[in-house]
């Protein structure tokens, strides 16, 4: 069920339960249960992670006109910073076609964001602008902490 469609609730999965087995089970084990299942379907978090680094190295590899800046920080734990291990803090990725395809777009540039949920949260930056023919063109993306005036 949670293959099919991932955000279904957690009640919806007892409610499928009890009707097909007659049974009920308490909310924490089928919710322990939908997180399991999203991280077979999915991976874990930690491993998405150290996947979208590849992602990212593939596009300048693959694409090498593809700009891309990515910001990371020392790891902090207990107060000490860990020797060796960083995280992720900030992305910034353009495609060649969209920096070409700015130079026919009015000066005008636009850019919002949308926030991220779950364990990671940030804000997805998106900028646009127009061409002579008033159709949207996407120039850079951003992933960040926020709509802040340093990100």
């Amino acid at each position: 069920m949670v293959t099919a469609d991932p955000t279904i609730s957690v009640l919806g999965l007892i409610a499928h339960i009890q009707s097909q087995y007659t049974y009920t089970i308490p909310y924490r084990k089928a919710w322990i249960a939908k997180q399991k299942a999203i991280e077979i379907i999915y991976w874990n978090w930690e491993e998405s992670y150290r996947e979208f680094l590849r992602w990212i190295l593939a596009f300048t590899h693959y694409l090498p006109s593809t700009a891309t800046n990515i910001e990371v920080r020392p790891f902090i734990e207990d107060g000490q910073v860990v020797l060796g291990k960083v995280v992720f803090h900030r992305l910034f990725w353009s495609f060649q076609p969209f920096t070409k395809g700015f130079d026919h777009c009015k000066s005008v540039v636009s850019v919002d964001g949308t926030w991220l949920y779950e364990k990671y949260r940030g804000t997805l930056l998106m900028a646009i602008a127009k061409d002579g023919n008033i159709h949207t063109i996407p120039i850079a993306y951003a992933l960040v902490e926020g709509e802040t005036l340093d990100a």
